[in-house]
């Protein structure tokens, strides 16, 4: 299982790690996630000077992130160019297999809910539900049961944050940190099987984790030695 710890900012940057996310295998993802934290960085960068200027450069205070800065800024120039490929085929073709795959995850999600354990690969399971429906709406990504299979195998350990996104736009009154919405998820989607298996619909060491620390929870460097954002 990846871990993959999130601070405040990455946070409010969500669209960006699910756009890592889209990527087709762990090797890919992994350098993906570590490219989006960079681009979340930047992005932080761009709003501290729009807001403040460059005065804040000077501050005592922030000497050691500026000296971060300086020192990574070729990893980051190279970072967000790996990022805007990952962003290219997210957009070209797998964020529609990604929107697939989370559907099926809620399918199954709900299926656990509602005490019935349905199977995934059965002759009436879920993704021969899924086929159906496409098949009436015409829906081309989901017809064929292969490329379905190929989906679900290709993206089960990452749909619980896309599954928690969704949820908690839904409900925006509930005001629910979306990661702690995704390691519900995540956890159900490990710990239950289908009917009559002992295998649990996603095999934990196939998930991603994210681990959220705020700015009293955590250390103040994290991850290849990204900073929390600099107020």
């Amino acid at each position: 299982m990846l871990a993959v710890s999130i601070n405040e900012p990455e946070l409010l940057s969500i669209d960006l790690l699910r756009i890592a996310l889209s990527e087709t295998t762990p090797e890919l993802r992994e350098k993906a996630l570590a490219n989006a934290k960079h681009e979340v960085v930047a992005l932080r960068l761009e709003t501290l000077n729009d807001s403040l200027g460059t005065n804040w450069m000077s501050d005592l205070k922030n000497a050691e992130f500026v000296q971060w800065i300086a020192r990574t800024s070729s990893e980051r120039h190279e970072a967000s160019y790996e990022f805007s490929q990952t962003a290219r085929r997210f957009e070209e073709r797998n964020e529609r297999k990604l929107n697939v795959a989370e559907h099926i995850g809620k399918l199954i999600w709900l299926s656990i809910q509602d005490g019935k354990f349905e199977g995934v690969q059965t002759d009436k399971g879920i993704l021969k539900q899924v086929r159906d429906v496409a098949l009436e709406n015409k829906v081309n990504k989901a017809k064929d049961l292969d490329v379905l299979r190929k989906i679900w195998k290709t993206y089960r350990g990452v749909v619980h944050l896309g599954m928690a996104m969704d949820y908690c736009d839904e409900q925006p009154d509930q005001e629910r940190n979306v990661l702690h919405v995704a390691e519900t998820y995540r956890r159900d989607l490990s710990l239950f099987c289908p009917k009559g298996t002992k295998n649990p619909y996603v095999p934990g060491d196939a998930q991603v984790m994210f681990l959220y620390l705020s700015k009293t929870s955590g250390p103040r460097f994290l991850d290849r030695g990204l900073p929390f954002a600099v107020v």
